[in-house]
């Protein structure tokens, strides 16, 4: 906190620097910019009765017996006080406590509708406007994404649908140029996507002048600058509320998924590193839908220049991936000591002893098999995440579904988009592994077909210029995006190929390992390209 004074700043600091299962070690900063000491009167200062300025006319108050009795009360608990200052440039005084850390659960409102994780995107061509907005929106715990222009906006919610991450609400300034607030509504709304999000103005023009604009464009609130958290937060309230009423009646609401322990570190910042986009897809989603902040690195040389930028409270790390492997990066942010004790939990797709070890000895905490299962990736999240100062709050749950009975093979795909039937595919597998998603499933399908097109090919490649360690990660990954989407026969194959592989085998042991990967492949993504063409005919 700073506060500003006739007399100059004060900036008040607060931090932890021990924390136990029972008591925590508070270190209380007081700065000021005031007259200062000499090194004379800091030695006597905390001494009884003694005053910086013993005139009897002295301008500024003294210490007297105050700072002697602070002394005594922070030794009694635990800790230390003391100052440091130059004479005439101010002081900075401090003290230390050891604390106890209460037992009983303290009591949270929880807005209704819950505001925690949802996504908004501030649109504003002023730096600064935006700035604002989306500080006050982040202190709701919302996820913020801001663009400068409404024609960024509009591409940025197509994208964000395209990806099965929609916004939940738009904050659009009214006077842009190039196209307007308004303009910009209209136009996202014509988009015809599955589910539209809310939209609120913010101007710094009068209220009537925009709300008859406004009212014309659909939108029913309106914003006058300079926003307060307070009118921001209600006005947010009343909008996703409304639009929880709108639901059709019957509509699905969330159930059990998603564990209720998370509630407690919901805001920690979670730094993923990996090389493919299926799997930082799958891993990102359950991260967010746990209410964590994530940033996503795709190999270890990006992922140490983000823990120089920011501080995260847990890094899931790959083993394999192109740059800088994860065994590489874990070992070079153990060199730094603010690292040190950073949570790091391996994730990948192998599972053999001797990988596990590989990844302890290179200072990483525990370890997760992909492809992930959420309550896995859960149970180490409430492992190594510090609690955040909230207590536990009920947790918005995402629905999984219950696995259906098996298709016969050959009859009809049942009528939910989803490609049952198809040899080789566990459908409900792959929908458990998004959490009963159909929209993210149907996109990681997606993204897997055209992905894992060349993949043989690739491999095949790899091999014939000796480059075995390009021909193993290939295989090592076709594995695991195999297990996300339930792609079980694929799985099984790759994984014989890169244990071949990774022995050492060359070309002529690894070629009939790689044909019997090859035939299934075909037949899988033949089938798969089939059944998203009609589906994406039947959405056009």
């Amino acid at each position: 906190a700073v506060k500003f004074t006739d007399k100059g700043e004060i900036v008040i600091s607060v931090r932890a620097s021990e924390r136990t299962e029972k008591d925590v070690l508070l270190h209380f900063r007081v700065q000021d910019t005031g007259i200062g000491l000499t090194s004379e009167q800091m030695s006597r200062l905390f001494q009884s009765f003694s005053q910086a300025d013993t005139s009897t006319t002295r301008k500024f108050g003294g210490t007297g017996l105050g700072l002697a009795i602070c002394k005594r009360l922070a030794e009694l608990m635990g800790g230390e006080v003391g100052v440091q200052s130059e004479h005439g440039k101010g002081s900075t005084f401090w003290f230390s406590a050891r604390l106890g850390i209460g037992s009983m659960a303290r009591r949270e409102l929880l807005p209704n509708p819950d505001l925690r994780g949802r996504r908004a995107l501030v649109v504003d061509d002023n730096d600064h406007a935006r700035a604002v907005i989306i500080g006050m929106l982040e202190g709701m715990t919302f996820l913020t994404t801001e663009v400068a222009s409404g024609a960024a906006a509009i591409e940025e919610v197509r994208r964000a649908a395209g990806e099965s991450r929609p916004y939940d609400v738009v904050y659009l300034d009214w006077r842009m140029p190039g196209m307007d607030g308004m303009e910009t509504a209209r136009r996202i709304k014509s988009l015809g996507l599955p589910t539209t999000p809310m939209f609120l103005m913010v101007t710094a023009y009068g209220r009537e002048e925009v709300l008859k604009e406004a009212e014309g464009a659909g939108i029913q609130n309106v914003l006058i600058k300079p926003v307060n958290a307070s009118i921001l937060f209600d006005t947010t309230m009343d909008v996703l509320g409304g639009r929880r009423l709108e639901q059709a009646p019957g509509a699905q609401q969330p159930g059990g998924g998603v564990d209720e322990r998370l509630a407690a570190i919901r805001g920690a910042r979670i730094l993923l590193v990996e090389d493919n986009d299926i799997n930082q897809q799958v891993a990102r989603e359950l991260l967010e839908d746990a209410g964590l902040i994530v940033d996503v690195a795709d190999n270890g040389q990006v992922a140490l220049e983000l823990t120089q930028k920011f501080s995260y409270d847990m890094v899931f790390m790959d083993m394999q991936m192109p740059v800088m492997d994860g065994v590489t990066a874990t070992r070079e942010m153990r060199k730094q000591e603010r690292l040190e004790h950073l949570p790091i939990v391996a994730m990948t797709a192998n599972a053999m002893e001797q990988d596990r070890r590989k990844c302890m000895d290179a200072g990483m905490n525990d370890f997760l098999i992909k492809p992930i299962d959420p309550k896995d990736m859960w149970a180490i999240l409430v492992r190594w995440v510090r609690p955040r100062r909230a207590a536990p709050l009920a947790v918005p749950t995402v629905p999984v579904q219950a696995r259906p009975a098996a298709p016969i093979q050959g009859s009809a795909p049942a009528n939910d988009g989803l490609p049952h039937g198809i040899a080789g595919l566990d459908t409900a597998l792959g929908l458990s592994r998004m959490m009963g998603k159909k929209p993210l499933y149907l996109a990681m399908l997606r993204r897997y077909a055209v992905g894992q097109q060349d993949v043989v090919r690739d491999i095949r490649n790899a091999l014939a210029t000796g480059d075995v360690a390009t021909a193993e990660r290939l295989a090592h990954t076709t594995k695991a995006v195999s297990g996300n989407v339930g792609a079980t026969l694929i799985q099984e194959r790759a994984t014989a190929l890169e244990a071949a592989l990774r022995q050492g085998h060359g070309t002529p042991q690894a070629e009939p390992l790689l044909a019997e990967l090859e035939a299934p492949m075909s037949e899988l993504l033949a089938a798969l390209g089939a059944h998203l063409a009609l589906e994406a005919a039947a959405r056009a």
